[in-house]
């Protein structure tokens, strides 16, 4: 090629670039918009319905609530009257953990990941649309999910959970010896760290590997062998350090705790979330008050299954722990309820069924809690929606949030595309959620993973598949 024909091949490549970018974008380039009509929209924090509107998603947001609204171009799916509402959020989930905190001797990564991976999805397609996942190895899932390799909700996740030798991350056996590291420390479930230097170093390798916040046992716990309730491990020093890797990338850390001591010392630390709490008083509870910090409430684990039948893998140093703790729960959720501390709602289940067990978690506050304890359903779908969806967003660093361009738990202009319709009103009658054929539709993204708002030999009808080998029965 010579200079001149060089020049003109050049300065014709450069016209069209500019002509393209010039040009009106085709079709294929605009949103896709999907038109929802007919339904009953429950926003995620008012008291009443807006009766029969018409919502128009455009892309993976909302852009539009009203009634007869004309978008030609839309895909219409015809909601027959039933309830949309934002998609439930689960804030305590333990997707790597199935089986128990034991089951790193028995199932190894492969599985574990298997079934996390499968545990997401059902969650996804039984109306989870945004999770929590707060101790285990999440940090390549939640990538997964968020580049579309993987179905599954939203992720917000911790990473191994931190805590000291002896403590409710140490799940060893009893033959281990001194800095033995069991299969779940190696795949990395869990972290056993003592000393500042070793939590300095562990929180900044989560936060590094993409943790969006940290998880610390602060005491001892339940479904472990060696830590008493009342364990007072972590040092002071070694939560001060967890608590500065978090505000070091602008984040927070939540913490597993039981007693008024561990909240105590959590709190002088700055921890922003606080969950279990069911041996906790007024003591601490008031401090929790003041700084508008927030709890996080296992309903169906810390009363119904602690006050009930256990599960199978528990031992009978697990089983006395729990009935410790269902001697305390019922008076500090009246204390919690008194002072109006801030609070969602998360299922902290890891069993094979745990998309099962997030469901009846998130009615358990108004199905399973004694009648003088109960919530309104109101008050019960905030927590697993609203309410949530407002932490995650003022707690999360904004630059390391990948969900801060619009808001979650909410059915509003501008806010994420993440809704359900329902056969019937939850927040009239809660209890609906638990049964499979009351969900009609779920959306995440502005993609449909469930609709029966169609005939079966619609296209476009897409059912729930029952997870095969469990039980999906509510």
């Amino acid at each position: 090629m010579n200079k001149r024909t060089f020049l003109v091949s050049a300065l014709l490549a450069a016209t069209v670039a500019v002509t393209s970018a010039m040009a009106p974008a085709n079709a294929e380039d605009k949103p896709t918009q999907v038109l929802i009509v007919n339904v009953d929209v429950w926003d995620g924090t008012s008291e009443e319905l807006k009766k029969g509107v018409d919502v128009l998603v455009e892309g993976n947001k909302i852009k539009k609530i009203a009634r007869g609204i004309k978008a030609p171009n839309a895909t219409t799916i015809n909601g027959q009257g039933g309830t949309m509402t934002p998609g439930l959020i689960d804030m305590h989930q333990h997707l790597t953990l199935n089986g128990g905190t034991a089951a790193g001797n028995k199932w190894d990564a492969y599985v574990q990941g298997a079934h996390a991976s499968r545990a997401a999805e059902y969650l996804l397609r039984s109306g989870f649309t945004t999770i929590r996942d707060i101790a285990g190895m999440t940090l390549g899932l939640k990538k997964a999910i968020n580049e579309d390799i993987l179905p599954g909700p939203r992720m917000y996740v911790s990473g191994p959970a931190l805590g000291p030798t002896g403590g409710h991350s140490d799940w060893a056996t009893r033959v281990d010896g001194v800095g033995h590291q069991n299969y779940q420390q190696k795949v990395g479930n869990t972290h056993v760290i003592d000393g500042r230097a070793e939590w300095l170093k562990a929180a900044r390798w989560n936060m590094r590997n993409g943790a969006d916040f940290l998880k610390v046992m602060a005491g001892g716990g339940v479904a472990s062998e060696f830590d008493p309730l009342h364990l007072q491990s972590p040092s002071p020093e070694e939560m001060e350090a967890a608590v500065q890797v978090a505000k070091e990338y602008g984040s927070y850390v939540a913490i597993h705790a039981y007693t008024d001591d561990a909240y105590l010392k959590s709190l002088k630390a700055g921890v922003r979330s606080f969950e279990h709490g069911f041996l906790a008083t007024e003591k601490s509870i008031k401090e929790l008050k003041k700084a508008d910090a927030w709890w996080s409430f296992q309903p169906y684990g810390g009363y119904a299954l602690l006050c009930g039948a256990y599960p199978d893998w528990y031992t009978d140093v697990m089983i006395k722990k729990g009935k410790m703790v269902c001697e305390g729960v019922v008076n500090a959720i009246k204390t919690m309820k008194k002072y109006k501390i801030k609070t969602f709602n998360g299922s902290d289940m890891f069993g094979w069924d745990n998309w099962h067990n997030a469901l009846v978690n998130a009615a358990a506050p108004t199905t399973l809690l004694p009648e003088d304890l109960r919530y309104t359903s109101l008050e019960t779908m905030k927590m697993s929606t609203s309410l949530p969806g407002q932490f995650l967003r003022e707690e999360t660093n904004q630059n390391r949030n990948d969900f801060i361009a619009a808001k979650l738990g909410v059915v509003e202009e501008g806010a994420w595309a993440d809704v359900l319709i329902w056969k019937g009103s939850p927040i009239k009658d809660v209890s609906l959620i638990l049964e499979e054929k009351n969900l009609q539709m779920v959306m995440k993204d502005g993609k449909v993973y469930k609709n029966l708002l169609v005939d079966p030999e619609h296209e476009s009808f897409r059912a729930a598949p029952a997870p095969s080998g469990h039980s999906f029965n509510m």
